[in-house]
């Protein structure tokens, strides 16, 4: 186990209609509320009006941004900011899924930065030291509707450069943690069911990161919690696609996918996400709902390492998971992907083989370090990633 330090200071309120306390939560934190969210809302029923009822019993003034896409973008974000300045905004609620609350955090940022355009703040680039995150932002809280992404408990945003079609993060701990999360299972029962499948493919690819790049020593507390949160979205996935509207079900995959990512399963375990990273360039590229290019990297790197001397950590979970060697376990992952409607290769998405190279070349750009590898372990070369993007076609 690594040497780690562990915070987290995000209030979580969880449970069926916890989102009717958003008013008095809200007001402890600011009087001018701003709600980000995404250009349709209307599978969301009469949310926004309860939201809107609820903030004005507790005087607070808001405003709705509903401008955010799948994989948003810096744009989307520029013009949040423009009104917070604008309207004097002093709260930020983000509601939705990971594209949402992402989008909020960055505004939230994007008000108080001071180190030029928000374009600074993200990391565009792991082989030089050009950005510059933040140092301050607008209290937030989010709301989450879909169970993927873990947002709403960490301090992390992903976002696209509409410019460059690149995806990368932001991370700033000091002051990107959301002040509370309000996760309502209930919110997350109108999901379609490919979006739910996604979400689960996500919460599952947070842990593997860790668990695949777990690095020396003993590891076997943190194995042993991880494999049970995969293990606990594998068994319910059918279930709850299959009967959408079981609210105990929908919230034990909203509270596996915030422990995902909330640093509980992840202290003292290695911390780069280079499957991410490969999937980022898929979504920005080809708009790629994020879940899904997961699912299509793990499954290219689990067929990557199944014959390698180094894979003794992919060997562990293949037998653990599924009691079967790597390439077994790895046909009968992807069969349950299949089964609730993912997509499994990158072909899928409108990728050809032609556009191997500058999907290679966009991860050297923006992910490989200053030794010239993406952070893993073991570091993957340039080469490498060319072979896991050809085995995921």
């Amino acid at each position: 186990m690594n040497n780690f330090e562990y915070y987290n200071p995000v209030t979580v309120v969880f449970g069926e209609n916890e989102v009717n306390k958003i008013g008095s939560i809200a007001k402890e934190y600011g009087k001018k509320v701003m709600l980000v969210s995404y250009t349709d809302i209307s599978f969301y029923g009469d949310l926004f009006e309860r939201i809107h009822d609820l903030l004005t019993k507790e005087g607070l003034e808001y405003i709705d941004f509903l401008e955010v896409t799948a994989n948003p973008t810096l744009q989307q974000a520029r013009k949040g900011i423009e009104i917070c300045k604008s309207e004097e905004i002093d709260l930020i609620v983000g509601i939705g899924g990971g594209s949402a609350m992402d989008c909020a955090k960055v505004i939230a940022a994007g008000v108080k930065y001071n180190n030029g355009d928000i374009v600074n703040m993200i990391a565009f680039s792991h082989s030089d030291s050009s950005q510059v995150p933040p140092t301050e932002a607008l209290p937030t809280i989010m709301i989450p509707t879909l169970p993927a992404t873990g947002s709403e408990m960490n301090p992390t945003a992903v976002i696209t450069d509409e410019v460059t079609i690149k995806k990368s993060y932001v991370w700033a701990p000091c002051c990107l943690y959301p002040k509370v999360a309000i996760i309502d299972p209930k919110l997350t029962v109108s999901l379609p069911s490919y979006q739910t499948a996604c979400g689960a493919i996500d919460t599952i690819a947070h842990i593997l990161e860790s668990y695949f790049n777990g690095g020396d020593g003993n590891l076997d507390l943190q194995d042993r919690m991880q494999e049970g949160v995969i293990r606990t979205v594998i068994d319910n996935i059918t279930t709850v696609i299959n009967n959408p509207g079981n609210v105990e079900t929908r919230g034990v995959m909203q509270w596996a996918a915030s422990i995902a990512l909330n640093g509980w399963l992840l202290s003292g375990t290695y911390g780069w996400a280079p499957m991410h990273q490969m999937g980022h360039v898929l979504s920005a590229k080809y708009n790629a709902t994020h879940g899904a290019t997961l699912a299509t990297m793990i499954l290219a790197w689990m067929r990557y390492f199944a014959n390698r001397s180094d894979n003794i950590r992919y060997e562990q979970f293949a037998n653990r998971m599924f009691g079967k060697s790597i390439s077994e376990a790895t046909d009968e992952f992807e069969s349950l992907m299949k089964s609730i409607g993912i997509q499994t290769r990158i072909s899928e998405f409108g990728v050809v083989k032609e556009d191997i190279d500058s999907l290679v070349d966009n991860v050297v750009s923006v992910s490989f370090d200053s030794s010239g590898k993406l952070a893993s372990v073991p570091p993957i070369t340039k080469e490498d990633v060319r072979k896991i993007y050809e085995i995921s076609l």
